[in-house]
């Protein structure tokens, strides 16, 4: 995976013509450094040649190397094959494959002007242009038939979504794609829903296909949206068997403006101690990247760890992919040995319903821990302290005193431990009291979230919270399970 030298215009949000689109990415391009010198233009008329050779006539080998590429740009409005060929290329020059994603809906566009008039595509539109990116993502999502292949990464917007699903083969009754998705568009919207079924009813009876439409219309008419539920971004970091300080880190995330696949795997990945920061920040920066139309505003990103690195500063990770982001994240430490334990399963759960089933009540003194306010010596000799839902650590867990404190809090199934990463002090363990007391419980990564981005006036000081640490394992929402089979389409996208 690596990071793109440009964000790239975004995909038909750039104008309402192929023209806009062929401006905005010839710009693009034209910026680029790795297409701007002979070396590129060679790299790039390297594969072109092989795979589409007529497109190189219309470059003029006495212009710069960034003209040449223009003019290749502005020969690619005539052909959907040239569009497909050099964005082909232009993948291979650079090694991005976001920067050719316009060239994409390009080629879907010229597809689509064969298939559909002018007037129709022009209608196409205008029904389209409202529906929010996602919900034409679920509808497209729904109309297509189980195990097929995944929209293209081009297709972040409604209009992109709709032009490739011209392209698509027919559906088993022989209905095109793109008649199907405007059934299931027109389910899920009740203002939209007669211009919708009208534009399909006349289409398909210039095809033929009004039988097979209706039969659509029917399967389609129980069809809602799914609820958004918040983007979430999961970094798993196992301990490698053979190799001391080096880590397995997998990408899971679900992002919440997609239905199927409802998660993904990114490519595993052995990794240093030393360089998981960066790691971790360019595999998020792409991800933010490239999931334009996930809900980011309730993005939770979830560092699932092992006891060595529960400590690590996964906020500074983030910060560095996400400091030209301004939308507030929730960043969560997740226990991994806590999963590797299953006789705490049932406390664990057991403990996250007590402490959510009274979660917009002011948390009391017998659910929480705050080690400072400990019983004396004597009592604690007496009788063990009873296992509460939220632990205050007295000690970092890098510490010997707050590793035990920490080990002692997963056997008894707490769900939430909050810490500092330096020094729980006096001070910070009033601040955390304070912090759990401001509101809602289940509201409290939020305020973490938001005290750690500076978005909200604290009256603490900043060195009692500014390394203040949460980990919350919801044992509702853990780790994707594999399945053991899976179609070849769907080998990402368990």
């Amino acid at each position: 995976m690596t990071d793109s030298a440009a964000t790239p215009p975004t995909t038909g949000s750039t104008g309402r013509t192929v023209g806009d689109l062929q401006r905005a990415i010839a710009r693009q391009l034209a910026s680029n450094p790795l297409l701007s010198t002979e070396a590129g233009w060679r790299s790039l008329t390297a594969r072109l040649y092989r795979h589409h050779g007529p497109l190189l006539a219309h470059a003029d080998e006495s212009a710069p190397p960034a003209a040449r590429i223009a003019q290749l740009v502005e020969a690619c409005g005539a052909q959907a094959d040239s569009a497909d060929a050099l964005a082909d290329a232009l993948d291979h020059a650079t090694g991005q494959p976001d920067i050719a994603l316009p060239l994409r809906t390009i080629a879907d566009w010229l597809t689509a002007r064969t298939l559909l008039t002018d007037a129709e595509l022009s209608q196409l539109r205008e029904l389209t242009e409202d529906v929010p990116p996602h919900e034409a993502t679920a509808s497209a999502q729904a109309c297509l038939p189980f195990l097929s292949a995944d929209l293209p990464r081009h297709c972040t917007g409604t209009w992109p979504t709709t032009l490739h699903l011209l392209r698509r083969n027919l559906l088993p009754s022989g209905l095109p794609p793109l008649l199907a998705f405007l059934e299931y568009l027109a389910a899920a919207s009740r203002d939209q829903r007669m211009v919708l079924r009208a534009w399909a009813d006349a289409k398909a009876s210039d095809l033929g296909l009004s039988d097979e439409l209706q039969a659509c219309r029917q399967a389609a008419a129980s069809f809602t949206l799914p609820e958004r539920s918040p983007a979430r971004v999961m970094f798993v970091l196992l301990p490698d068997g053979l190799q001391k300080d080096y880590y397995t880190l997998r990408m899971w995330h679900r992002e919440g403006a997609r239905t199927k696949p409802a998660l993904r795997d990114e490519d595993t990945q052995a990794v240093s101690q030393t360089e998981l920061r960066r790691l971790v920040a360019q595999r998020l920066r792409q991800w933010l990247q490239e999931a334009q139309d996930t809900a980011q505003d309730d993005l939770s990103i979830e560092f699932w760890l092992p006891l060595p690195l529960v400590n690590e500063p996964v906020w500074d990770w983030c910060a560095d992919a996400t400091q030209m982001h301004h939308s507030a994240r929730n960043v969560l430490v997740r226990s991994l040995d806590r999963l590797q334990i299953p006789t705490i399963q049932s406390a664990w759960r057991a403990r996250w319903e007590n402490l959510m089933q009274t979660s917009d009540k002011p948390l009391t003194s017998d659910r929480v821990t705050p080690s400072t306010a400990r019983t004396t010596a004597a009592q604690d000799s007496e009788r063990p302290r009873p296992a509460q839902d939220l632990v205050i650590l007295d000690s970092p867990p890098n510490d010997g005193e707050g590793r035990l404190q920490f080990l002692d809090a997963l056997r008894n199934g707490a769900p939430a431990i909050l810490w500092h990463r330096q020094d729980c002090s006096p001070a910070f363990q009033s601040a955390a009291l304070q912090l759990i007391g401001a509101g809602p419980l289940h509201e409290l990564p939020q305020r973490i979230s938001a005290l750690r981005a500076g978005h909200r006036h604290s009256a603490v000081t900043d060195d009692a919270v500014s390394d203040i640490t949460l980990l919350w394992d919801d044992p509702t929402h853990t780790l994707p399970a594999l399945h053991d089979l899976v179609a070849p389409s769907e080998a990402r996208a368990l």
